[in-house]
This record gives C-alpha cells, sequence and structure tokens, in this order.
C-alpha cells in the first residue's frame, strides 16, 4: 500500500516536471520566433530606407539595384500587414517608374520640346514623391517595429 502511494507520487512528480519542462521550451520557442519575425521586419525596414536614400542621393536607381530590392522584400507579404505590403509595391513601381523617365531622358531620341518636358516633369513628380517617403517610414513601420510593438509581442508570451 505504501508503495502504491510512493509509485503515484513518483509517477505525479515525473508528470509535472516533464510538463514544466515542455512548457519551459514553449516558451523559449516562442520567444525565438517573435525575435526572428522582428529581425525579418527590421531587415525589409532597412532594405527601403537603403532604396530610398539611394534614389535621393543619386536621383536614379540602377536596374539591378530595383531587382534586388523587390527580392529582398519579397517576403513582405509574410511580415506585415496589407498596408505594408501595398506599400512595398507602391515604392517599386514609384521607383520603376522613375527608373524609365530617367531613361527616357537620357536617350538622344527624346528630342527638347513638349514631349521631353512632359517627360521631365513625370520624372520630377516621381523623385519628389520617393523622396518624401523617408520621413513617413517611421510612423508606417511603427506598429512593427517601435517599442510599444516589442513589448506587446513579450505580453503575448505566456
Amino acid at each position: 500500500m505504501v508503495t502504491n502511494i510512493l509509485d503515484t507520487l513518483l509517477l505525479l512528480v515525473i508528470a509535472a516536471s516533464t510538463t514544466y519542462i515542455a512548457y519551459q521550451y514553449y516558451r523559449k520557442d516562442k520567444a525565438q520566433a517573435n525575435g526572428d519575425l522582428y529581425e525579418n521586419r527590421l531587415r525589409i525596414y532597412r532594405e527601403i530606407v537603403q532604396l530610398l536614400s539611394t534614389i535621393t542621393r543619386d536621383g536614379d536607381i540602377s536596374r539591378q539595384s530595383l531587382q534586388e530590392f523587390r527580392a529582398k522584400t519579397q517576403e513582405g507579404a509574410f511580415l506585415f500587414g496589407q498596408e505594408i505590403t501595398d506599400y512595398i509595391d507602391k515604392l517599386y513601381a514609384q521607383a520603376s517608374k522613375l527608373r524609365a523617365t530617367n531613361d527616357r531622358l537620357k536617350s538622344t531620341d527624346l528630342p527638347i520640346g513638349e514631349e521631353r518636358d512632359g517627360v521631365t516633369v513625370e520624372n520630377s513628380k516621381q523623385l519628389i514623391w520617393l523622396a518624401d517617403q523617408l520621413p513617413r517610414l517611421k510612423k508606417l513601420f511603427e506598429p512593427y517595429l517601435g517599442s510599444d510593438a516589442v513589448i506587446q509581442e513579450r505580453q503575448q508570451e505566456p
């Protein structure tokens, strides 16, 4: 009888210990996943800053840089809400238009005149819009990268 009670108590202690260890692993894995999510989001934010900084500095962007930007930010759809995904797509579209208008302006086929003036105006619009995006980034990404977002993710951990 005493042996049965000790066996039962030992079994309960082992079960409780195993449950506690499993719970600790769960918390650790969840914390690591949240950290990975933050790092991936931050990486995409930095890619956007780099693109906009290059455009602001040079007034243009190379085709290769545009392709690299697209490749490095594709996973944004899985890391952010629709607003950021749409924003990344719009940045890419605007930068592509800037690239196209710069190519047309550099072309010898575009004579001086109204058509060239129109392309110059379009180019200026793209450049101004893109240059205006750098100050907007912080506010746009704050829900995903700000201190409140980090605190909220930590509070969701069990």
